[in-house]
């Protein structure tokens, strides 16, 4: 058998790659493909929370409801199990994993040699496929997601911290190469130019050497960008609701990013050009180094060794103070939609409670 890893990174349409195969599954058995649900249905999020160090508790762990060192250790217990058992299930040829947080999550080499140890056995051959995206893109999409997580910072350049572990992609890569060997690596750029088709599912199905078939279930994409007004007013809202409570996920936030979209038509945020700028100019020794471990060289023309410049498809706006008129209306609106929820789930109520049959 041979495993198709798919590591991210974050934010280069991963989503897509997940929803694809999740809808596909029987399908995609039938070319002797398995897209396991063992880590996850869609998102297999279990392979970087098991794979992360013992002793961190972190918001992946904990969007899970881990939250003891027992605890983990059962998930991998679980996991590697329930990977045997359905490798076991058919005879497979083509195991596929696509999981994001192992790009951003795994820092350590021994976190990505936990990872190895349990799926390598198993497998003749194994492709890390990683997608890389424009760090100034990257992190403008990246605190969009931040803020749908809970974040309440607003947006600015990242601490040296991040900068190390998220965006400088020259180490992450070399970490990956050192545990699986570089001739593992499959490593892509999210640009529509590099793109098969300019579409990344056909990227990814096409790099997997997987055929396409008519009957496949294509999931439309769904963009959840928040522009700049609804993530400021959000960012405020998760001062006063926040993600967890007590070490669990607040049932309060329901589905209030949700809604949010649905009233997000403005410009997106961004940062100033001159500080997108010198954010770019940090990875340049970096990115020149992927570009010719990677890419064959760096890239002709001016600008960034690995990247093309920048589009947006979508207007962007610098950060404003929310007005008073703004945030009445987004808080209206929710406060109503709420509320018609609340109407629907009593109406269901009082329906179920009148087909009930008698305890005569």
């Amino acid at each position: 058998m041979e495993l198709y890893l798919h590591i991210g990174t974050e934010k280069t349409g991963t989503t897509s790659v997940q929803r694809f195969f999740g809808a596909n599954r029987e399908l995609l058995a039938r070319q002797g493909i398995l897209y396991p649900d063992t880590p996850g249905n869609r998102n297999h999020t279990k392979l970087a929370a098991a794979a992360q160090d013992p002793t961190e508790i972190g918001p992946l762990r904990k969007s899970l409801g881990i939250r003891t060192r027992e605890s983990i250790q059962k998930l991998r217990a679980e996991l590697i199990a329930g990977l045997k058992d359905e490798y076991a299930s058919r005879d497979f040829k083509t195991v596929v994993m696509s999981g994001e947080h192992c790009s951003s999550r795994l820092l350590e080499d021994d976190e990505v040699q936990w990872l190895k140890d349990i799926l390598t056995p198993y497998f003749d051959k194994v492709h890390i496929v990683v997608y890389l995206r424009r760090q100034d893109a990257y992190l403008l999409s990246i605190y969009s997601t931040a803020v749908k997580s809970g974040a309440i910072f607003p947006l600015r350049l990242p601490p040296d911290h991040a900068i190390r572990n998220r965006y400088d992609y020259w180490p992450f890569l070399s970490r990956w190469a050192r545990v699986f060997g570089r001739d593992a690596i499959i490593c892509r750029k999210f640009e529509r130019s590099a793109l098969m088709n300019g579409d990344v599912v056909d990227d990814f199905l096409g790099g997997g050497r997987i055929v396409k078939e008519k009957q496949f279930e294509r999931p439309e994409d769904v963009n959840e960008s928040l522009d700049a007004s609804t993530l400021e007013f959000l960012r405020i809202f998760n001062r006063h609701v926040p993600r967890f409570v007590d070490d669990r996920i607040n049932p309060a936030k329901a589905n209030v990013i949700n809604l949010l979209t649905e009233v997000s038509k403005g410009p997106l945020v961004t940062l100033s050009d001159e500080q997108l700028a010198e954010f770019m100019a940090i990875f340049e020794e970096s990115n020149s180094k992927v570009a010719k471990e990677y890419f064959g060289g760096i890239r002709s023309g001016p600008g960034d060794p690995l990247f093309e410049p920048r589009s947006d498809k979508r207007y962007r706006t610098a950060p404003v103070p929310l007005t008073v008129e703004r945030t009445v209306e987004i808080a209206a609106y929710l406060w109503q939609e709420k509320q018609a929820q609340i109407d629907r789930a009593i109406e269901r109520a009082r329906r179920h409670e009148r087909v009930r049959p008698s305890r005569e």
